[in-house]
């Protein structure tokens, strides 16, 4: 069998939905005749902290007849070793500076450079592995996949979770981030330059790379787990509304937050829930001023394990959803987790592009873009709590095609598209 390395910096049993798109990898690809082997750090159960010290640190193999997982020991450097100390801040940004400038030039500066040492004593031994995948973030493990693909001139793929420099949040940083931009732009295109193809998870940001670096890409998308059949919901004199995950200032909340506010002051009949939003201070800040007129209706909650996730998803009425500034094409993860679930979606306002179309395809959601259009769906949504009548019949046949098992079969066949075309060149 055609086996795989997976470098994947983010993978269970930590807290980062990075590491979910890699480890569908590790449960499905072995269905479609490819064995990835996972290369990735040590992580603490549930850890959502990338600098937490950890309980077990020591260099492991697990291998199952689906994939095998290697587990390199974390080098808890002194910039993580500082980060408990507010006062030493400055210090550690100048330490994270300098870790940032040094990546674009050695593989020994990267903290985990010992995935590197990993995959190549893997490759040196063992015929059967094709090629290798990095998957970004962070990025700078594009500069493995590089050295390796030199080294062994085996099948080099970049896999693009999110853009890099093309990013649209890079054009308003400051002088000093700009040059460190033009910096990372460079080792960009060098560390792809030797890439066989590369790997986004949407069609608009596939196309803006591959102007960018001249590979040719490809669409595998994230995708859902498993799907949920939703528990049957009481009648209810309220309607609970949850946003789970990071929220960010390029997300207009207004539109939903204006609509709740004016509906409350009426009837006080609708409570917010925000999980994890925490993570980025001043937006939690701008949730709690926006929402001070009925404030003992909305509820924080900071991150939770994702074995408790699901629960609070499968208590709340509707799942709230918000498009993100400027970008189009692109299919969030917490879209999959919500329609996952099977508690309707509010989109609010709309992206007017895929996420909008998955929703209404997928018949798991309602769309407002508007505080008057938003005002009216909410009533409406009240009146059905009532008779506890409020779930969507998803279109279950539609929505495969976005499950992570499909996606890894989408992977599987293109990974062996590249194998058979190498090995006749």
């Amino acid at each position: 069998m055609k086996k795989i390395i997976i470098i994947s910096y983010f993978f269970p049993p930590s807290n980062f939905v990075g590491g979910e798109r890699t480890k569908a990898w590790s449960e499905h690809l072995f269905e479609n005749g490819i064995y990835p082997i996972i290369i990735t750090r040590n992580w603490n159960e549930n850890q959502n902290d990338l600098v937490d010290k950890l309980t077990t640190n020591e260099y492991s193999v697990e291998s199952t007849d689906s994939c095998e997982i290697r587990r390199m020991p974390y080098r808890r450097s002194l910039r993580d070793r500082l980060s408990k100390y507010r006062w030493l801040k400055p210090l550690q940004k100048l330490l994270t500076l300098k870790e940032v400038i040094l990546s674009n030039y050695s593989l020994r500066s990267l903290p985990y450079s010992n995935f590197y040492n990993e995959a190549k004593s893997i490759l040196a031994k063992d015929k059967e592995v094709i090629g290798v995948i990095c998957s970004g973030r962070p990025f700078q493990s594009f500069f493995i996949g590089h050295q390796l693909k030199k080294e062994f001139n085996t099948l080099w793929i970049p896999d693009y979770r999110d853009e890099w420099t093309t990013h649209k949040h890079h054009e308003s940083n400051g002088l000093l981030w700009k040059w460190i931009n033009k910096l990372e732009r460079k080792s960009e295109l060098k560390w792809t330059s030797n890439a066989d193809a590369f790997m986004s998870v949407s069609e608009p940001w596939k196309n803006t790379i591959e102007k960018l670096i001249g590979r040719k890409g490809h669409v595998i998308l994230n995708g859902y787990a498993s799907l949920h059949e939703p528990k049957i919901k009481q009648s209810s004199d309220h309607l609970l509304i949850t946003y789970a995950g990071t929220l960010y200032p390029s997300q207009n909340i207004d539109i939903l937050l204006k609509s709740v506010e004016e509906i409350n002051l009426e009837k006080l009949r609708i409570k917010l829930r925000f999980i994890g939003v925490s993570i980025l201070p001043s937006e939690l800040d701008r949730l709690k001023s926006n929402t001070s007129s009925y404030g003992k209706y909305v509820e924080f909650m900071d991150r939770v394990p994702k074995n408790e996730i699901q629960g609070l998803l499968e208590e709340s009425d509707l799942l709230y959803l918000t498009s993100f500034e400027d970008i189009k094409g692109w299919y969030p993860v917490k879209l999959f987790e919500y329609y996952a679930s099977g508690i309707p979606i509010l989109l609010c306002p709309s992206d007017q592009n895929v996420m909008q179309e998955f929703i209404e395809k997928s018949n798991s959601g309602y769309v407002a873009n508007s505080i008057t259009e938003c005002k009216q769906l909410l009533l409406e949504i009240i009146d059905k709590t009532k008779s506890g009548d409020l779930q969507l019949t998803r279109n279950i046949e539609y929505g495969n095609l976005f499950s992570r098992k499909y996606q890894s079969k989408e992977l599987a066949n293109l990974l062996t598209t590249l194998s058979d075309l190498s090995m006749k060149s």
